[in-house]
């Protein structure tokens, strides 16, 4: 039994020796002239494989083929190709033979011409992709360009800063309609969002993008029960949400980890506080007189920790208090004392 063929095959009708055939890119070929790959197809379902190269002729059974690049003429030596079936059509009429002829060379001009719009529609995503990666020029290392399944190009940028960056610079190439700069903070507001309308009770961490084409996305493991088809579900919602994923991984984390990470960090920083223990979350209360650089330590810890855990289970809250010593305690020698107002001094021993 003949192999079945696929719906978008193209028949070229010859008198004898048709092959079918099958012609391929191959992206990840080294060179440009060995991305073009034919496959001739048996009966018995095998194939044998032979590399095009462009602008040179090719025999197929009796059919002769030629393909070139879009941006290309055709070179003389298809244009003058002796390869034609002239030998077997020298005893067929004058009139017929270039009715056959006519014939065949159409079909052909049609065949290569479906053939090289179908490689430049295919290419036509990963040569938008180069041009907005060209268009950001020597910071494009901190971006990554995806082809959403929505087919809008998405620019992911690794902060607000960079954000704002690419999207002056697709702005002024014109991209404005085709591409969307995201980052991972205007994502996991976005995310917030859909969730708070489609799933309001879902105990989650933070989605990251470290890598933008396959997301996690981080549950609680104690607050959370999805079965498989939950799941399955969920991410199918989810990858309709952000269509510049190939796969969205749900993680389960352990609250307590989640717990312990910020204790530890707030011991490490020798910073008083207390833990106000909630229904749905912990708050960590920082409490006392700081100076600016235990400030500055503060506020560096709690973003650093929310970067990576988000901030709907564990929450910060800072509470400062002034030292009412401030501007008001002197001390000469041994002695000292505290001016309380501008009549009252309290001399405590020792100060």
């Amino acid at each position: 039994m003949a192999p079945a063929l696929p719906l978008d095959t193209i028949y070229i009708p010859l008198a004898e020796g048709g092959i079918n055939f099958e012609i391929r890119v191959n992206n990840e070929a080294a060179v440009d002239e060995e991305r073009i790959l034919l496959s001739e197809l048996n009966e018995s379902g095998s194939s044998i494989d032979r590399t095009i190269y462009f602008n040179k002729p090719m025999k197929i059974g009796e059919l002769s083929i030629a393909i070139r690049a879009e941006n290309e003429e055709w070179s003389s030596e298809v244009l003058s190709s002796e390869s034609a079936p002239k030998n077997k059509l020298k005893n067929t009429p004058k009139k017929h033979r270039c009715a056959l002829l006519y014939k065949f060379f159409i079909c052909l001009v049609i065949a290569v011409g479906l053939f090289i719009a179908t490689f430049w529609m295919w290419n036509a995503p990963q040569r938008q992709v180069a041009e907005l990666s060209s268009l950001l020029g020597v910071e494009k290392q901190n971006f990554q360009v995806l082809l959403g399944r929505d087919n809008i190009f998405y620019i992911v940028a690794k902060d607000e800063r960079g954000h704002l960056w690419a999207r002056q610079v697709i702005a002024r190439g014109g991209y404005e309609k085709e591409a969307l700069v995201v980052d991972n903070e205007n994502e996991n507001k976005r995310l917030t969002e859909w969730l708070s309308n489609n799933y309001p009770s879902m105990p989650f961490y933070r989605l990251h993008l470290n890598n933008p084409k396959k997301p996690q996305f981080w549950i609680s493991r104690q607050r959370t029960s999805l079965d498989k088809e939950q799941r399955k579900k969920l991410v199918g919602e989810l990858m309709k949400v952000f269509p510049y994923a190939e796969s969205i991984d749900i993680v389960a984390i352990d609250d307590n980890v989640a717990i312990s990470q910020a204790e530890n960090g707030l011991k490490l920083q020798a910073l008083p506080y207390t833990i106000n223990k909630g229904i749905h979350n912990y708050t960590f209360l920082i409490r006392g007189s700081l100076d600016d650089g235990e400030i500055l330590r503060t506020r560096q810890f709690i973003n650093e920790y929310t970067q990576k855990w988000g901030s709907n289970y564990v929450q910060f809250a800072i509470e400062l208090k002034d030292d009412w010593l401030k501007g008001r305690s002197f001390l000469y020698g041994s002695d000292g004392y505290i001016k309380k107002n501008s009549s009252h001094w309290y001399y405590p021993s020792p100060l």
